[in-house]
């Protein structure tokens, strides 16, 4: 009965970390100017193409335009030869946790005895080029935004916005089960870069939701850059 029982939380707890801990992310591959886009945690994983929802790429002017991209073997491909910045939003779905705390990619509607129905969206943001973009904010529902070029081993500010108003209390890191700080009453929050690429991670959530499919939803974002 005992190891039942800590099987159960096991699962549970694995469960949770699989709604919640997983990211959206680029990463170059071998051909010029291509990018995949990758989903996981400390692996990574195949992904059906509907729950990517867009790859917005940053004109020099500001402007956005949707990516045109190949979608294989559970990734995205496209190329971002020109666009200094990429911007990516991952739904994964609905997840209700039932009373056992089990969760089930149900929405409440579909699990009417669920205790909460968890919309985890994953939100992405690649530098690929350090211009004047790079430290603007794009009109988007979520963002971060460094307030300057990165430098190895150098506290780096990052604004953390909502709806283009700062916000404080939020948990800024590497990950989500990696050491963070809380940002400021400005926004602010100091991350650390190292040499080569980096993932700033960023947590917000919104609770009571009103929506016939879940209760709350999380949302992760996940800026990264290369630091030469």
């Amino acid at each position: 009965m005992r190891f039942a029982k800590m099987t159960i939380l096991l699962s549970g707890f694995l469960m949770t970390s699989f709604v919640q801990a997983h990211n959206v992310w680029l990463e170059p591959t071998k051909n010029k100017d291509e990018y995949v886009v990758k989903f996981g945690h400390e692996t990574t994983e195949s992904y059906p193409e509907h729950k990517l929802k867009s790859i917005q790429l940053l004109k020099s002017d500001g402007s956005l335009e949707a990516a045109t991209y190949q979608f294989q073997n559970g990734e995205a491909y496209f190329k971002a030869d020109v666009y200094p910045i990429v911007f990516l939003q991952f739904d994964n779905g609905v997840w209700s946790k039932l009373p056992s705390g089990k969760y089930i990619e149900k929405t409440k509607k579909e699990a009417p005895s669920a205790v909460l129905s968890l919309n985890p969206v994953k939100l992405g943001k690649a530098i690929l080029t350090w211009n004047e973009q790079a430290t603007k904010s794009h009109n988007m529902d979520y963002e971060l935004v460094p307030q300057a070029k990165p430098e190895a081993g150098k506290p780096l500010s990052v604004l953390i916005l909502h709806k283009g108003k700062p916000v404080s209390g939020i948990k800024v890191g590497s990950g989500e089960d990696k050491p963070f700080e809380l940002t400021n009453a400005q926004g602010i929050a100091q991350f650390t870069p190292v040499a080569g690429f980096n993932k700033v991670w960023a947590e917000f959530e919104e609770k009571g939701v009103e929506h016939p499919d879940y209760t709350e939803r999380s949302i992760e974002y996940m800026l990264t850059f290369d630091v030469k």
